[in-house]
């Protein structure tokens, strides 16, 4: 009777089962056809997977950059800046331009100037020091310390050694131009 038992319940389960799937389709279905249109494809953008059409090349702008932190948010910019300073390497022989205010300081027996932003609420400041690619004097030839200034030049980054093995990393922006 046990036996009837089971049997019973385990055929009105797989009955119950089946029944879900006696009028659907078959579940394998076949590749769309390639001159079917996708129906959400926007007609004046271009495929993802296509490739780039390669364009004359245009006249270099020679204010053009790579990171243009000039066209961000305070909030943006400190936080492209402190990325720069986190993963230095991602950026190396990119051609950065950014506004910020002008600084320079005296070390080691040479002057220093570099272009510092300040985060949104102006508690926290970053900044990147630059080499000009044309030779002036200070403090002739350069702003006032504290100017608003626009650079543009070439991200690099320098060592100094600190003893023990140990060194000093710091960015730079080589060859660059005050705008």
């Amino acid at each position: 009777m046990k036996k009837l038992i089971v049997v019973v319940l385990v055929l009105s389960a797989l009955l119950s089962l089946a029944a879900c799937g006696a009028g659907a389709p078959p579940q394998t279905a076949a590749p769309a056809p390639a001159s079917v249109k996708d129906p959400y494809a926007d007609e004046e953008s271009p495929d993802a997977f296509a490739p780039a059409e390669t364009a004359e090349p245009a006249e270099e702008d020679p204010d053009a950059a790579d990171v243009d932190l000039t066209q961000l948010s305070s909030t943006m910019v400190y936080s492209e800046v402190y990325a720069m300073v986190y993963e230095p390497d991602l950026y190396i022989g990119k051609t950065v331009k950014m506004k910020g205010q002008f600084a320079t300081q005296e070390y080691n027996g040479s002057r220093l100037y570099a272009c510092i932003v300040k985060d949104a609420t102006a508690c926290c400041a970053q900044g990147l020091e630059f080499e000009l690619a044309e030779s002036r004097v200070f403090p002739d030839d350069y702003p006032e310390p504290g100017t608003e200034i626009t650079v543009i030049g070439c991200f690099d980054t320098y060592r100094e050694d600190a003893g023990n093995g140990n060194y000093f990393q710091y960015l730079v922006l080589r060859n660059a131009r005050l705008l």
